[in-house]
């Protein structure tokens, strides 16, 4: 009688055991199932709200080594002056070649004269104070007052890597001076030394400024008066041979979750790390996601302990099961079968139970997943935190162009309220595949006792 034969003639003779198997068996199916396929959705959730918000890699020049900056007394106080190495597209591209980043935004830095138009004005502090910190960007969509919901586009488009003597302006300052889109103004850098020439820009963009204005403003930290321009007319404002990202580079990946891995292979490359500096914004996704990756924890939980608790359990049963048939192995050794084969026999046995098992518990793992998901999401679930960014007690954030101190809105962000389930037939696969191998391991583990004792002794010990 081969091995496959015996399994099923046992199975079908002792029905009450197979009855039990069957029941721990579909138990712990059905939770593996819904364990599993609420970890999937919560990880294609997850992917899909990381790349949504996204994460940033900023590379900047190090401001904590005080050899890359010079400082002199000026008619307008102190000027300070960066003389380390500067950040170049050279060096944007080697990043850029980094797989996983997505796209990049470089930012500029300037200050300049209006021209041929007003600033609105704050407080005065002489009559060299009316002027305006300029940056230019790369791309102003991915320009942190954008990107954080302090400027909003109203008109018109944002600059983008092919604009040359662009720029954007507020509705404030297009209101006061009657400025509309395809108008052309003329501003001039305001540094006290050098000979600077009127640079002329057309209006591409329009942005509302969203937040509360203060009083205590001066025209150069009014927001309202910044000056968006791109990469080529700053070059030409500030009589640079070159372009220079002053206020770095930030650089936008494709799914956060890899951003720590990025940033490590950016940090490997032949940059010049004695003037630059390397900081890693993943903040806006950490906030949105956070009932997901509490979520993802549990799940996570559940399922290595369904898969620890299934080895104990059937390894305990069936040590006291096979216990029992101590007799039956030391018969079926005395005429010749392999030991090897007895412990299929048991494998065997199992499997057929767990066939069935198993695939009834697709359809009750289809019923409970998705309750058990909004259960868990329910559980998990608060109100996504306030992104506050870490702002200097210096006043730094006020004279700060790039943004990077403004705190993120996440009003219009993505948020998940809810974990949408569905049971697959990949996942039934994925938990034939490891029942099978539990089965397996469990069933080797309680046959080891047995499988060493001789015929002879097992024949002479049990009567």
């Amino acid at each position: 009688m081969n091995t496959f034969k015996r399994a099923v003639l046992y199975m079908t003779r002792k029905r009450g055991k197979a009855l039990i198997i069957f029941l721990i068996l579909f138990v712990l199916s059905t939770f593996a199932i819904t364990g599993t396929s609420i970890l999937k959705a919560t990880q294609e959730t997850a992917l899909s709200l990381r790349r949504s918000v996204g994460g940033s890699i900023k590379l900047e020049l190090d401001e904590s080594k005080s050899q890359n900056w010079a400082y002199q007394q000026g008619a307008g106080g102190t000027i300070v002056d960066y003389v380390g190495a500067p950040i170049t597209d050279a060096d944007v591209q080697k990043i850029m070649n980094i797989k996983g980043i997505k796209d990049y935004n470089a930012v500029g830095d300037g200050s300049v004269f209006a021209k041929d138009f007003s600033f609105i004005q704050g407080i005065r502090f002489g009559s060299g104070s009316d002027y305006s910190r300029l940056p230019s960007v790369t791309n102003s969509e991915y320009f942190n007052f954008f990107k954080r919901g302090a400027f909003r586009l109203v008109e018109g488009r944002h600059i983008n890597a092919d604009d040359d003597h662009t720029v954007l302006i507020s509705t404030a300052l297009a209101q006061k001076n009657g400025l509309k889109l395809g108008d052309k103004i003329t501003v001039q850098c305001c540094y006290d030394e050098g000979s600077w020439p009127d640079v002329q820009l057309t209006i591409v963009g329009i942005y509302e400024f969203t937040q509360e204005v203060s009083p205590f403003f001066t025209t150069s930290t009014d927001k309202r008066n910044r000056l968006i321009t791109d990469h080529g007319a700053m070059r030409d404002i500030m009589q640079t041979d070159t372009i220079e990202y002053k206020n770095g580079v930030d650089f936008y990946v494709d799914d956060p979750k890899d951003i720590e891995q990025i940033a490590k292979e950016i940090r490997n490359l032949d940059l010049n790390w004695d003037c630059f500096a390397l900081s890693i914004d993943n903040t806006a996704y950490e906030a949105v996601a956070a009932s997901l990756t509490a979520m993802q924890s549990i799940v996570t939980g559940l399922i290595v302990g369904i898969i620890i608790f299934s080895i104990i359990i059937l390894t305990l049963i069936l040590s006291m099961w096979i216990r029992q048939r101590t007799r039956e192995a030391g018969i079926l050794l005395s005429i010749g079968i392999r030991k090897s084969n007895i412990i299929l026999q048991y494998v065997l046995e199992m499997l057929i139970v767990a066939m069935i098992a198993f695939g009834l518990s697709y359809f009750s793992g289809s019923a409970i997943a998705q309750e058990t998901s909004d259960l868990i999401f329910d559980q998990v679930t608060d109100t996504p935190p306030v992104v506050e960014p870490q702002t200097p007690d210096d006043g730094r954030e006020y004279l700060d162009i790039t943004g990077q101190y403004i705190s993120y809105d996440l009003s219009n962000m993505i948020t998940a309220d809810r974990v949408s389930v569905a049971v697959t037939p990949q996942i039934l696969i994925f938990v034939y595949l490891i029942g099978t191998q539990i089965i397996v391991i469990s069933v080797t583990g309680a046959s080891i006792r047995i499988m060493r004792m001789k015929p002879r002794y097992i024949l002479s010990q049990v009567s």
